[in-house]
């Protein structure tokens, strides 16, 4: 194992010798807008005491001197670790390193940006799981916490800013200032921030809080402070409310950065957000709900994760899963967005169910033996499984008893490292509940349970009602679920709720209990208030009777249901035409599930469909569709954008759009680069028309809009070129190799690619090698062949030692490629002439 990749084990024995007192940072960015210079000093003193005369400290980075308490000492530096010997034990020192970071461009560590728009320069840091070591020395392990006083130089005219407000700022040279920032109170590593550029910033206040947001100035005209001052108020009322004071000071600020590879950050009074959620275009509601979500998440991490934080990455589920489900829950009851249950259904649940099949799935409370595999389980078994397991476990001991629990949580740990078992224990306190068991059952078992109804139907009338229950191959898990079963009828041609039972799953096969009297039902639904996480299998009546009438069941069934149709079109058991035909028929206006459905519909297409007609008819069926909604609605929007998707596979000219032939369309600059990519991808977009594009939005998405572009016509020496760009090692940024893979993996163009495959196998050990993890996924998800799955098993066959990490990815792929290949091969049933007459 490289040093770079820190395991579990040793970090527990490294914070059992040494404690942490107090860090200083001093880093000094004030030549980052030379692009010659590609590195930044940086002065780490740590106070420490150690019971051990050797230990480490982490940096990757120059190291150019060593002392403690002031002794020069030997430098011994192997690129990862600073090795550390003849400390004095049982008694404080100071050790103090002087060395150099290097600015990253990927994402990682001190990331910088130079803006094409006005050519100004931005930094900010990204540290989890384990990145700080990429800016100071330090004991990069989340347990071991400690107070932080940091100073930062730069250009006088910058926003230089960290976690807490600035004590001080001096002129250190002509144009130069150091500012310096008032201590933290105690925090790990991994959310310490820094923040430097001359970003737009606007303020306001709640209570004696200031609120800042910030943005780079040339997405300014984006900063919707209003809208985002009124979620952040209302998050902080509600959280304060029910979890104690804001234990971090005197300010929050947020900020969105460029090239940005997570969502957010919940860095204590400095919170990083990605700059997609600046729209340029305009929102739907289930994306104004999603930044919500997201905003509140973040704020929720300032207690459960900041204040309390996990001993090592096995407990990452813990601190995400309460945020995510914080993130829906309190967008929904304090920051007016009604359907935050709906859209986290339709979308964030379905990937956990997706992940949750693969054969690389584990228990939401994982192992996680070094860095490497924490970097992959921020995944959606962690996020979005987690969020519907203690989802369930709200329900278990009831709100009020888990708000208590919480807040006993936080009292007992503040600014400290804790685990699952100290969570527990103070649930424990709350409620009568027994809590060991619904561990054992949902937090330390992987994959989910198969759900299906039976009935007994007797002169027309419903006799009996049983569920039965099936764990998947191999797995022993007893997991009851408390949900419920809805009862639908065809009535006039239109799909009403007959009775909505409640029930606890608990063995095999559970009857349930019905009332006397009523029709025998249409549609059987299991779980359609979606409050337990299984895949609901239909019976065939059930999925006939749906493919027809889902739009007539409430939004949250509704979303059940499709997620249920969905599973079984990768089944095999509806045609991929017979879905697609069920989105044209069902008329969605929900934006979240119409967007989810969308999606879904292209890859059925792209990926598990061979038959090219019903892709023309989809393409139809959506420019229809966007002619036919309420002109400047988010339903047209979202059809507009589908129909433009779908002309990549089913040529066709979509200038049409960009002409304003949709009435009351507005066409974005979003949606004139989805445009543009279309005609790129059917290779009708000339280097003359892409250059304008570009011209008319020179901006940093548009560059990589028009990068990808580029990369998407179907031309043999692109691919040629999209692929040694992404490859060559620190040649490009994050975004850029995102936008190259993008454009390689254009739809419709697998035979293209075909010539690729030997070399995507015989260099994926160089790859993880050579490049920085968060490239190195990119490429290794990004370059997979479509056709590659039996390539992808001898690979795994012929490398049984490759890294852990990198024979999951793989075997990920390999599983996604053998459902593509299962799909198209399946005899499912064929939509009939009559309704493709019907979608014509």
């Amino acid at each position: 194992m490289s040093s770079a990749n820190l395991s579990h084990a040793e970090t527990s024995a490294r914070a059992r010798l040494v404690t942490v007192h107090a860090y200083r940072v001093d880093v000094d960015v004030r030549d980052a807008a030379n692009p010659d210079v590609d590195t930044f000093p940086v002065t780490s003193s740590i106070d420490l005491t150690s019971l051990a005369t050797e230990t480490w400290l982490d940096f990757l980075g120059e190291v150019d001197a060593v002392d403690v308490d002031g002794t020069a000492q030997p430098v011994e530096h192997d690129g990862a670790r600073i090795a550390l010997s003849s400390l004095p034990t049982g008694r404080p020192c100071t050790v103090t390193v002087r060395a150099r970071g290097r600015y990253s461009r990927t994402g990682e560590g001190l990331h910088r940006f130079v803006d094409p728009a006005d050519g100004e320069t931005y930094l900010y840091t990204q540290y989890e799981p384990a990145d700080a070591r990429r800016v100071f020395p330090n004991l990069e392990q989340p347990d071991i916490r400690a107070p932080f006083t940091f100073s930062l130089t730069g250009p006088a005219g910058w926003w230089l800013g960290s976690n807490q407000p600035a004590a001080s700022r001096e002129e250190v040279a002509d144009g130069v200032v150091r500012v310096g920032f008032e201590p933290t109170r105690t925090l790990s590593t991994y959310i310490t921030c820094l923040v430097a550029g001359p970003y737009h910033r606007v303020t306001d206040t709640w209570g004696d809080m200031e609120l800042g947001l910030m943005c780079r100035q040339s997405l300014a005209r984006y900063l919707d402070a209003d809208e985002l001052f009124r979620l952040t108020k209302a998050g902080l009322d509600w959280l304060t409310a029910n979890f104690g004071e804001y234990p971090w000071g005197a300010k929050y600020d947020q900020i969105f950065v460029p090239e940005y590879n997570l969502g957010a950050m919940e860095n204590p009074g400095l919170v990083t957000f990605a700059e997609h959620y600046l729209f340029r275009s305009p929102a739907t509601p289930a994306q104004l709900q999603g930044r919500a979500n997201t905003l509140v998440h973040e704020m929720s991490h300032m207690w459960f994760g900041d204040l309390v934080t996990c001993r090592w990455w096995g407990d990452l589920w813990l601190k995400e899963s309460f945020a995510e489900f914080m993130g829906s829950h309190v967008s929904v009851e304090a920051c007016g967005f009604a359907d935050g249950w709906v859209n986290f259904a339709t979308s964030r649940k379905v990937g956990a169910y997706l992940a949750d099949a693969m054969p690389t799935t584990h228990p939401i409370v994982a192992d996680i033996p070094d860095l490497e595999a924490a970097k992959t389980n921020f995944d959606r078994i962690t996020y979005s499984k987690g969020s519907a397991a203690l989802t369930q476990l709200v329900h278990y001991v009831g709100l009020d008893a888990f708000l208590a629990g919480c807040r006993r949580y936080f009292r007992t740990h503040a600014f400290g490292a804790a685990s699952l078992a100290d969570f527990i224990a103070a649930l424990d306190d709350e409620t009568d509940r027994d809590l060991s068991c619904w561990i054992a059952a949902w937090l330390e078992t992987s994959g989910h349970d198969r759900l299906s109804a039976h009935v007994d139907a007797h002169a027309g009338r419903l006799a009996g009602l049983r569920v039965h229950r099936d764990t998947p191959a191999g797995d022993s898990a007893d997991r009851p679920h408390a949900t419920t079963v809805g009862l639908y009828a065809l009535t006039d041609g239109s799909l009403t709720l007959l009775r909505r039972l409640d029930v606890v799953i608990a063995g095999q096969e559970t009857a349930v209990e019905v009332p006397t009297g009523l029709p025998a039902p249409d549609v059987v639904l299991v779980n359609d208030q979606d409050q337990t996480f299984a895949r609901v299998e239909l019976d065939d009546r059930s999925r006939e009777v749906l493919l027809y009438h889902v739009a007539d069941l409430e939004p949250l069934a509704r979303a059940v249901a499709w997620t249920a149709l969905w599973s079984d079109v990768r089944a095999g058991l509806i045609a991929p035409a017979a879905f697609v035909a069920a989105v044209l028929r069902a008329g969605e206006t929900q934006s979240g599930v119409l967007a989810t459905l969308l999606d879904r519909a292209f890859t059925a297409l792209d990926r598990y469909n061979d038959d090219a007609p019903v892709t023309a008819l989809w393409r139809e069926g959506c420019r229809r569709a966007a002619l036919d909604a309420e002109p400047g609605s988010a339903e047209q929007q979202l059809w507009a954008k589908a129909y433009l998707r779908a002309a990549a596979l089913a040529p066709e000219d979509v200038r049409w759009v960009l002409d304003g032939g949709i009435p009351g369309l507005e066409v974005s600059v979003d949606l004139t680069w989805l445009a543009w990519q279309s005609l790129a991808t059917q290779g009708a977009a000339s280097d003359a028309e892409l250059a304008a594009a570009l011209a008319a939005d020179d901006t940093a998405t548009g560059r990589m809009a028009h990068l990808r572009a580029v990369m998407s016509r179907p031309d043999p020496t692109l691919k040629e070129d999209a692929w040694r760009r992404a490859h060559t090692v620190g040649g490009e940024t994050n975004e850029a190799v995102d936008a190259l893979l993008a454009g390689f993996r254009a739809p419709g163009q697998d035979a293209m690619r075909a010539p690729f495959t030997d070399r995507y196998f015989a260099g994926l050990l160089a790859v993880w090698r050579e490049h920085p993890i968060e490239i190195a996924m990119r490429l290794v998800r990004g370059g997979f062949p479509a056709d590659g799955a039996e390539a992808g098993r001898r690979w795994l066959s012929e490398h049984p030692d490759a890294p852990a990490t990198l024979r999951r990815l793989v075997r990920e792929e390999v599983f996604e490629a053998d459902v593509a290949a299962r799909v198209r091969s399946a005899n499912a049933v064929e939509l009939p002439a009559a309704e493709r007459a019907t979608v014509d």
